[in-house]
């Protein structure tokens, strides 16, 4: 196992960049949006999102129900077809406020500004077990609906 570790804004978007360093991949977060929103920067995550739809990384994600965005304030955000995300909110008792993503054989997490720090780990038995975990609560988690045309509409204003 390897293990890096990151404190401050900007070395926290780059934990969240290392995502972009795969193609043609799918990943997991557990993504307290909000706050992240916060944290990251919208700016940093209009650019995030339309790399990784270019780069083909499709995410299941799953929000706290407190920390759902509006996704017509906040296009980029959108879920459906063209923007290879899923997104589900966990059930209302299940509230947080670090984030992670699970991709390959990484976990990286990130902390709000409260802390903020983030950190690193690769370990395939690591992201194997948060993977299990995460399936159960996106099996407990609401799918957000959009229809479309709704998706469509918020993909071509995040490519503006």
């Amino acid at each position: 196992p390897r293990l890096q570790l990151f404190e401050g804004k900007k070395e926290m978007q780059h934990i969240t960049r290392d995502l972009l360093l795969y193609k043609n991949i799918e990943a997991k977060s557990y993504w307290p949006i909000k706050l992240m929103l916060q944290v990251l920067g919208e700016d940093f995550f209009k650019e995030f999102n339309k790399e990784r739809v270019k780069r083909n990384i499709y995410i299941d994600a799953i929000w706290p129900e407190k920390q759902a965005v509006d996704m017509k304030k906040y296009p980029y955000m959108g879920a459906g077809g063209d923007f290879l995300r899923e997104i589900r909110i966990a059930p209302k008792e299940i509230d947080f406020s670090m984030g992670y993503w699970i991709y390959e054989d990484k976990v990286s997490f990130v902390s709000s500004q409260k802390d903020n720090f983030g950190f690193i780990i690769e370990s395939k038995e690591f992201a194997d077990m948060l993977v299990s975990q995460f399936n159960v609560m996106w099996k407990l988690s609401k799918k957000v609906h959009l229809t479309e045309q709704e998706s469509d509409k918020l993909f071509k204003q995040m490519l503006k």
